[in-house]
């Protein structure tokens, strides 16, 4: 029974952290309206990977290499390259006159959506700092009571209440996105573009900070 409530406390620690709106979430939503269920989940999976690729990192140690300054000013450059670069494609692709939608044909070949979110998530400093620092620490505590199978149980956990979230998100938008009209649609696409875009500029600012700081 212990075990179990553990298991739940994890699950709902995972989609805790999948919840907040950021740029994974918003790039799927936006996918899943345009591409349809698959591009959307693909986004996810994509996010899921950098985040056990985070997790992996943690385990062999290279949490103090990241906290570094040099290396925190680099993934703050490289997050507000990357977003500010998908953001910009999505408010073009939305005033483009070529925008358009096939509800009935959603399909995931030639798409890049899986590394859209892995690169999304393995640029977003926000991200980073979270696995890093907060997910890095709390390892170290649990390390000192707990064996490595307990630490692994509890990621796996972790990973898995964010899968179930990214799959809500899909879900949702799969079976909602044939009642959104083509202009409205176009009007969310431009607005998803332009958060990922402040986004990035977000982390543009805070390199910058750093760098004079």
């Amino acid at each position: 029974m212990e075990w179990f409530l553990i298991a739940i406390k994890q699950i709902i620690l995972g989609i805790s952290l999948a919840a907040p709106v950021g740029p994974i979430n918003i790039e799927m939503i936006k996918k899943g309206l345009t591409k349809g269920f698959w591009a959307s989940w693909l986004v996810g999976l994509g996010g899921m990977t950098a985040d056990i690729l985070f997790m992996l990192l943690i385990l062999i140690g290279l949490t103090p290499f990241v906290q570094m300054h040099a290396v925190t000013v680099f993934l703050y450059a490289t997050g507000f390259v990357m977003l500010t670069f998908v953001g910009f494609q999505s408010m073009k692709q939305a005033v483009s006159r070529s925008f358009s939608i096939d509800v009935n044909k959603p399909s995931i070949k030639r798409d890049k959506s899986f590394f859209t979110g892995f690169f999304i998530a393995l640029m977003n400093p926000l991200n980073i700092v979270f696995w890093f620092g907060v997910f890095g620490s709390s390892l170290s505590e649990s390390l000192q009571s707990h064996t490595w199978l307990s630490v692994f149980f509890h990621s796996f956990f972790i990973i898995f209440g964010i899968l179930l979230w990214n799959l809500n998100i899909a879900s949702s938008i799969h079976f909602t996105r044939k009642f959104i009209t083509p202009k409205l649609l176009r009007f969310i696409t431009l607005g998803a573009g332009f958060l990922l875009f402040l986004f990035g500029c977000q982390f543009g600012f805070k390199c910058i900070s750093l760098l004079i700081g």
